[in-house]
């Protein structure tokens, strides 16, 4: 881009010197007041050079305005990557949102986890706790029933060792009322003593069994809340792992968004650079536009005042020379200068070496009007893929003229009678043609001839490496013969 803007600033810079050097020529069309013949071949000269620089002014401006279109284009590519990424940035922005949102979520699962982790956790510790106080109390039962075991087993060993005992005959061992009341009080504490370590016992047992199933049915739901546990644990686990892995993609989105603004800068500073040069060079090539368009208004004034000049001190040079009052008629009136001439020459398109069958009048632009060179019959008027758009007049006496590279259909038709002097074509450059130039052509008893015997009063030229070379009818310099023009 600035390689572009530079050649633009090169581009100008070239156009103003080449303005500088037109301006002078200008003012030799404005103030001559008298054109002698050499003047004539200066200004043909003149007129050329006119031309060829106005062609690359323009050229040069055409190119500038290039140049800023496509200025504009590349600031219009820049905008759309700011555009997009504006909406890469926005997406991005999103994303890293809702990472955020599913951080969040899962940081509260996190949460929730823990706190049925810990609630877990008391619970097992309460059934320890209960358990440990549970098992302190059947080993107190167990030792209770251990004693109550004993006293049970010596009861049974004291009864054993004495024998049935009949309560009845204790009762009739009494010797008196009164101790047969002491001996039922002792076999009453006596069946109550066994009835009472045989409750006892029993009652311990029962209580042993029942603290015991207690026992197991704590143990069983504390492994059950234990199991619970685990799974609680190993699913919060799985849920740090993918609070780690989200938090590892926001950081990725973070880095990523940096990059986009970064880059989305880089592009606001680059977009903001060249829509300053670009205002900058247009406002000069406006400038240089406006002088361009006003020091070309005042070449189109000077060569239309050159133009007029020109045609009227040729007119004057013809109607003292009488060079169109005689038999034959010049086609193309002020215009004498040729581009190729009869003969053999390098054919301008395929570059061989052949005969050019006629005579290149080439300084005529496309439109200039062309002239029959004397009175005649039309024989031919139309197309040729060689000749393009083309004229044949005969003449009589066996002299025919022939006018090629029209730029459109001839005003004439086949076997129409034309005067001297009539209108019977357009400068062009149809066929087989490089530039707008009139091909004249003389054909004598259907033999080519070199058109310009017939006019041996008119002074014509040429250029050729580099010189302008002049001389009157066929009598051509020697330099030019053979030359292969």
């Amino acid at each position: 881009m600035k390689k572009t803007l530079q050649r633009l600033v090169v581009i100008l810079l070239a156009i103003a010197m080449l303005l500088t050097v037109l301006l002078p020529a200008v003012s030799i069309f404005a103030y001559a007041s008298k054109v002698t013949k050499d003047d004539i071949e200066a200004l043909e000269g003149q007129l050329d050079d006119i031309a060829e620089r106005k062609r690359e002014v323009q050229g040069r401006l055409a190119s500038i305005r290039n140049d800023l279109a496509q200025a504009k284009e590349a600031v219009s590519l820049v905008n759309e990557q700011i555009l997009l990424t504006e909406q890469q940035i926005a997406a991005t922005q999103d994303l890293i949102d809702a990472t955020q949102d599913q951080i969040d979520a899962t940081q509260a699962q996190i949460e929730e986890s823990q706190r049925q982790i810990d609630a877990s956790q008391a619970l097992l510790n309460q059934y320890d706790a209960d358990i440990a106080a549970k098992e302190a109390e059947i080993a107190d039962l167990e030792e209770q029933e251990q004693e109550q075991l004993e006293e049970y087993y010596a009861q049974v060993r004291w009864m054993d060792e004495h024998g049935a005992i009949s309560y009845l005959s204790i009762l009739f061992e009494a010797s008196s009322f009164s101790e047969l009341l002491d001996y039922i009080t002792v076999i009453g504490d006596l069946i109550d003593y066994n009835d009472r370590v045989v409750t006892q016992l029993r009652d311990t047992q029962d209580a042993l069994a029942r603290a015991k199933a207690q026992v197991q049915v704590m143990r069983d739901d504390e492994a059950e809340v234990h199991a619970q546990l685990e799974d609680q644990k190993a699913i919060q686990e799985e849920q740090k792992a993918q609070l780690e892995s989200q938090q590892a993609a926001q950081e990725a989105q973070k880095t990523q968004l940096e990059g986009q603004k970064t880059q989305l800068e880089k592009d606001r500073a680059e977009a903001a650079a060249l829509m300053d040069e670009i205002a900058a060079q247009e406002s000069q090539v406006a400038q240089e536009a406006k002088a361009i368009a006003n020091d070309e208004a005042a070449l189109q004034r000077a060569l239309k005042d050159a133009e007029k000049k020109y045609a009227e001190q040729l007119a004057a040079l013809e109607q003292q020379n009488n060079v169109n009052s005689g038999e034959w008629y010049w086609p193309l009136p002020g215009k004498y200068g040729l581009t190729s001439l009869f003969g053999g020459r390098y054919h301008p398109i395929t570059g061989r070496w052949s005969s050019h069958t006629g005579t290149d009048i080439g300084n005529a632009p496309t439109g200039t009007k062309i002239y029959a060179a004397k009175a005649g019959v039309v024989s031919f008027a139309g197309w040729d893929n060689s000749y393009g758009w083309y004229v044949m007049i005969s003449h009589g006496n066996g002299y025919t003229t022939l006018y090629a590279h029209q730029c459109q259909k001839p005003p004439v038709t086949t076997g129409q009678s034309v005067s001297k002097g009539q209108l019977i074509g357009y400068v062009g450059s149809t066929g087989s043609s490089t530039a707008p130039h009139l091909h004249f052509e003389l054909r004598i008893n259907g033999a080519r001839n070199d058109v310009l015997r017939l006019y041996p009063n008119t002074k014509f030229t040429a250029r050729y490496g580099g010189k302008l070379y002049s001389w009157y009818g066929n009598n051509y310099p020697e330099e030019l013969r053979g030359s292969g023009r």
